[in-house]
């Protein structure tokens, strides 16, 4: 066998291992990414400035976080872009909301989706990944049940929320993140890990508001 085609069946085992390796590389830059984030230490103060920033929110721009895509736009991510802490305790979730919805801030946690949005007013829509490994991201929302609790938090206030209903929808029905009178909150992930038009849309009622505490 001549030197070339030896090389030429290195390079094609290591494509090979590293297309079987893909998805879990690309797992572990998420997991890295959200966990890293959410443990950073950051000041009530300093999220009220992130609150101001401008941010994007280009739903037409979205798209699937394959490898390559997630290579690139985990490099752009901004921590700056954190104006708080999601947290529901029933299904192991914990991430950082990222202020606005982006291809960058979606490998981080939990999106805003509209410009004018604030906790504990009208409707508080998030949006984020139904990732491959369920305990990624969005993905315990599949578990998440009628009555649970969801705490969103600014660091200053602790805003509780009691789940009110869990459905699937279509992924065009949009009219679920317009804000409303009624102190709501709005969860959207896509329904499963791969490519669909429907969405997993879990709704919850505010029930309390309390200074913020860290545990």
């Amino acid at each position: 066998m001549t030197k070339r085609r030896k090389l030429l069946v290195y390079v094609l085992i290591l494509a090979g291992v590293l297309m079987i390796l893909s998805p879990f590389i690309k797992e572990g830059i998420i997991n890295y990414i959200s966990t890293h984030l959410n443990q950073k230490d950051i000041s009530a103060a300093e999220i009220s400035r992130n609150n101001e920033r401008k941010a994007s929110f280009d739903y037409n721009a979205i798209r699937s976080p394959s490898f390559m895509n997630t290579l690139k736009d985990s490099t752009q991510i901004d921590s700056n872009a954190i104006i708080g802490r999601i947290k529901i305790q029933s299904v192991g979730l914990s991430l950082p909301i990222m202020k606005g919805t982006t291809n960058s801030n979606l490998l981080a946690g939990a999106t805003t989706m509209r410009p004018d949005q604030k906790m504990g007013n009208g409707n508080y829509p998030l949006a984020g990944h139904h990732m491959r490994n369920s305990n990624l991201l969005f993905g315990p929302l599949m578990k998440i049940k009628v009555g649970a609790k969801i705490v969103i938090t600014d660091l200053k206030k602790d805003y509780i929320y009691k789940v009110t209903s869990k459905e699937i929808i279509n992924a065009s029905q949009s009219h679920v993140i317009k804000n409303t009178h009624e102190k709501l909150i709005t969860l959207i992930t896509c329904d499963r890990a791969t490519s669909t038009n429907k969405r997993l849309f879990v709704r919850g009622k505010l029930i309390e508001v309390t200074n913020h505490n860290d545990n």
